[in-house]
């Protein structure tokens, strides 16, 4: 018998990245698509991690807000962060654009998580704008063309706003601004537009609104069922439901194919490209749209399986406890999960109420390589030693207490799940640093950095890395390469004192530093603007202790 081994490695997990935004609290425009929603629906390519969490371009809502605050000139696309930086690519033939029209025009948002709304606003570029350089201030209008005040209430998860936008030639772009009411935080969606003859009918013309999709990316083998369901303002509607049975192995394209022409042979709703009121289903990713009086609110396309192996294992191991929270109320739940099968994994945290406090999905493919426990060609087939792959869920606003971790995993190839859970503590030492311990105001230095290697400029940091740098302990949070520690937000301190400032450095929120001869802490990220300076931006701790 021939030996052989498989392989498994983390693909495609925004988490994986290590960025520092919330990954279940989320919404992005879909219609007009947005550039990270093309990315997700491959019109766009090349997009990076974003085509898997195209709901997760999250960035600081700045004081003041954009366009004086916010994310920074040429990063503007990307909400800010490092982990979605292909968006801030620029020019006139790089992204897929949307037909649009001056005037009356609706704007949809789509919500995995509906945070309680200050506002949306939408900026327009001038019509001189320069399609070649990464998007600025400059580029757009000062005014918001449109704006709805939020109320500070929930939204539905699908939302419409009735828009007039400016008369315009050409390629442009539309930046819409969802400001979330109960975090410090908005979510930034570059749409591309081309004002052409092809543009996009008027809110008064259009009666649908886009409610779902069918990805095109699920498999199915003989006796799979994919079907809809139907959610409207009293739950689960079952009643209208769509299904296509696979009567023999069919591709994800093939499968969303014929499920979008079930769903239009009913009539309750419609799949496919639309154009005008015909939907035209494709093999592929095909949107679902409901007529806008409808009450339907949203619909979901799941998979019930007819065959699963026997023999899959999936294992959870490596889970932490207890976990002390950081400085800035953010915390890492760190877990492992070992699989003899090319698989998915949908981790989340829950809390004593249920709720969900952190979620994200990881894949695991055939490029990681595991113990295989055959020693010769005449041993039985047996199932080989799974290699534990180290798996991360990053929560903000942490809180104390106790906390179910629910990982589960779907076999690719057999559609077999299996369900993993484990108790996670959260614990809040009320201390001001990463670490848990004292701030030291005395000493620029720490005694454990001599233990990890030093800060390489030419090396590439994943995220989750110690290094050393000027004598002190950082962690890589996300991709970064060729910047100092102490000069983006890529890295945080981890060890426990406070810096005299600088105006080179970094500093996130709740950071505290020395500034004549005062504790200052900062209210929001910023570089560059002293306690001095700018003293809406720090809070007074007190006297710096003496030495």
């Amino acid at each position: 018998m021939k030996n052989t081994k498989k392989y498994f490695a983390i693909v495609a997990g925004v988490a994986a990245l290590g960025t520092s935004v919330e990954s279940f609290s989320h919404g992005y425009v879909s219609q007009p698509a947005s550039r990270s929603y093309l990315c997700k629906l491959g019109d766009n390519t090349n997009c990076g991690a974003i085509q898997y969490e195209p709901q997760s371009v999250e960035g600081l809502d700045g004081s003041p807000r954009f366009p004086i605050g916010g994310p920074s000139d040429g990063t503007i696309a990307a909400a800010g962060s490092p982990a979605w930086s292909e968006l801030n690519v620029q020019t006139p033939t790089r992204w897929a654009k949307n037909g649009i029209s001056a005037g009356a025009n609706s704007f949809t948002w789509t919500f995995t998580a509906n945070h309680i709304a200050r506002d949306w606003r939408y900026f327009i570029t001038t019509p001189d704008w320069d399609q070649s350089q990464p998007l600025s201030r400059a580029a757009f209008e000062s005014t918001p063309f449109c704006e709805y005040d939020g109320g500070m209430v929930r939204p539905p998860m699908i939302i419409q706003h009735a828009c007039e936008v400016p008369s315009r030639d050409g390629y442009q772009v539309i930046l819409a601004i969802w400001d979330v009411g109960d975090t410090a935080a908005s979510f930034y969606n570059a749409i591309d537009v081309d004002f052409g003859e092809q543009g996009a009918p008027p809110i008064g013309d259009n009666p649908f609104i886009e409610v779902g999709s069918i990805s095109g990316a699920i498999a199915l083998n003989a006796g799979d069922v994919i079907y809809t369901r139907i959610m409207d303002q009293d739950g689960e509607n079952t009643s209208m439901s769509a299904a296509y049975t696979a009567s023999t192995a069919t591709s994800g394209a093939a499968a969303s194919l014929e499920l979008a022409r079930i769903i239009n042979a009913q009539g309750y709703f419609y799949a496919g490209e639309k154009s005008g009121d015909t939907f035209t289903p494709i093999a592929g990713a095909n949107k679902i749209y409901a007529l806008k009086d409808s009450a339907i609110q949203s619909i979901q396309v799941a998979v019930e399986f007819a065959d699963l192996q026997s023999d899959y294992q999936a294992i959870l191991s490596g889970v932490e406890s207890p976990i002390e929270i950081g400085a800035m109320g953010m915390a890492d739940v760190y877990f492992a999960v070992a699989t003899n099968e090319a698989s998915n994994i949908v981790a989340t945290l829950f809390d004593a109420d249920g709720k969900t406090v952190s979620s994200d999905t990881f894949s695991l493919d055939d490029s990681m390589p595991v113990i295989d426990d055959t020693e010769s060609c005449d041993a039985p087939d047996t199932i080989p030693s799974m290699q534990p792959i180290d798996l991360k869920l990053h929560i903000h606003e942490a809180a104390a207490g106790e906390f179910t971790l629910v990982v589960v995993a779907n076999a690719i190839a057999g559609n077999a799940t299996i369900q993993n859970t484990a108790t996670v503590i959260l614990t809040d030492s009320n201390t001001d640093t990463p670490d848990g311990n004292v701030p030291d105001s005395c000493s620029g230095s720490d005694l454990m950095a001599s233990m990890h290697p030093a800060f390489d400029v030419s090396t590439v940091y994943n995220g989750d890395e110690l290094v050393s740098y000027n004598g002190l302990i950082y962690r890589a949070n996300w991709w970064t390469a060729g910047d100092a520690p102490d000069a983006t937000d890529a890295f945080e301190l981890v060890s426990a004192v406070r810096l005299e400032y600088s105006d080179s450095t970094v500093y996130p929120a709740d950071t505290e530093t020395i500034f004549q001869g005062n504790v200052y802490r900062s209210n929001w990220w910023t570089r560059g603007s002293s306690p001095l300076a700018s003293p809406e931006i720090w809070s007074l701790v007190g006297p710096a202790p003496s030495c």
